[in-house]
Formats: structure tokens, sequence, C-alpha cells
């Protein structure tokens, strides 16, 4: 008997001993507002950093000596140039979107399993843009960032300006294809139904102007029958 309660003791507290990781409802929402105001924080200073960068670039990371000019300030600033500047360029905008959906997931307790799917993709179309604006960095490479405008010219380097185009063309028509779900048959068809309804718009205003030209017609008739005179007996 004693075997037996020993027994049942230790899986009483090895029960005890295992920790839930789940969230609670509240855990939920707070966690969720952490992340839909950190979005909002990302989209104001990202927006800001495009207009104050020059004005802040003496500001080096989170050091306060100066004043910034970005909105959030010198956090602000630290944002821009960490996610714009040094990272991605102007395909930050769906990272701080990304953050954003996770916060409203958390916090209407939405099921989390298309989340990774969203993070996935986003990241890598955040990704192929910056790439993609690599090509222009000449001109500004704000909207590229380092990053892309460094892989941009590695690939460059390997694959030449052809090549890398031709690769570029390739991974966005894999996205178009397992993302999308685009087909050139469902090409096809979007692009006949908008024909089909480009005839059918002129159609129909062409309809109304013949019935006003059959309308000007008869009245002309009518008064040509009204004005000539009657004959004489």
């Amino acid at each position: 008997m004693a075997k037996k309660k020993t027994a049942k003791s230790k899986k009483s507290r090895s029960a005890r001993k295992k920790v839930s990781f789940s969230l609670s409802r509240q855990q939920k929402i707070i966690l969720g507002s952490a992340f839909i105001i950190l979005a909002l924080a990302m989209f104001f200073s990202f927006v800001s950093y495009f207009f104050s960068w020059k004005a802040d670039m003496s500001i080096d990371g989170l050091d306060g000596d100066g004043e910034a000019a970005n909105w959030l300030t010198v956090v602000g600033n630290f944002l821009g140039d960490l996610f714009i500047h040094k990272g991605i360029g102007i395909s930050a905008f769906i990272i701080a979107f990304l953050v954003g959906l996770t916060g409203v997931y958390f916090f209407f307790d939405y099921a989390r399993k298309q989340l990774l799917t969203f993070w996935f993709w986003g990241l890598m179309m955040a990704l192929w843009l910056s790439v993609f604006f690599g090509f222009f960095s000449d001109t500004n490479t704000m909207f590229s960032g380092v990053t892309g405008f460094e892989i941009n010219d590695l690939l460059q380097q390997y694959m030449g300006l052809i090549g890398t185009i031709l690769l570029m063309t390739f991974l966005a028509i894999v996205y178009m294809v397992i993302r999308l779900k685009m087909t050139p048959e469902k090409v096809s068809a979007a692009i006949g139904r908008t024909k089909k309804e480009i005839v059918a718009d002129f159609s129909s205003e062409e309809e109304p102007s013949a019935e006003v030209e059959r309308s000007d017609y008869e009245k002309e008739v009518v008064e040509t029958l009204v004005t000539e005179p009657e004959p004489e007996p």
C-alpha cells in the first residue's frame, strides 16, 4: 500500500510540474495591443524618416545628442535608420504591416494558422522589392536600402544584369503562381471578361444615341406632315 501511495504521489507531483505555455485571454489582448502600437510607431517613424533623414544623419543610434526631426524623435530615427536605410528600404512598410497584423490576430483571438504564411510570403515580397529597387539605386538608395542594394550588386557580379533580371522575373512568377494562384488560363479568362465588359459598355452607350436619332427623325416627319398644306379639291 505504501508503494502504491508513493507512486501516486510521484505522478501527481509530475503532473503539477507541467507548465502550460498557452496564453490567457488577458495576455493575448495585452500582447496584441503591444504589437499594434509598435506597428503604428514603425509606420509613423518610416513616413517621417523619408523627410527627416538628412537632418538626423548626425544622430547615431539611440544616443540622445541633438534633437531629431523625426516625429518619434530619437526612437523614430533609430527605427527608420535600422529598417529603411540599413535594411530593406521602402519595403519596411511591409514589416510594419505584418507586425500590426500579428497584433490584430492576438487581440481578437483569431486562429493563427495563417499567420506564419503571411509572414513568410510578406518577408519574401519585402526582400524581392528591396532587391528590385536596387536596380535604381543610382538615383535614390532610400527605396532599396543597403540590404537590397548589396544583394542586387552581388547578384549582378555573379550573374550580370540580364541574369539578375531573369532570376527576379522567375521569382515573381513563382510568387504569382503559388501565392496568388495565377495561371495562364485565369489570366486569359480575366482578359476575355474585361473585353466583354468594354464591348457591353460601348454598346450600351450607342443604343441611346440611336434611339435619339430615331426620335429626332420621327419628330421631323411629324412636323413635315403638320406643316404641309392640304391639297385643294
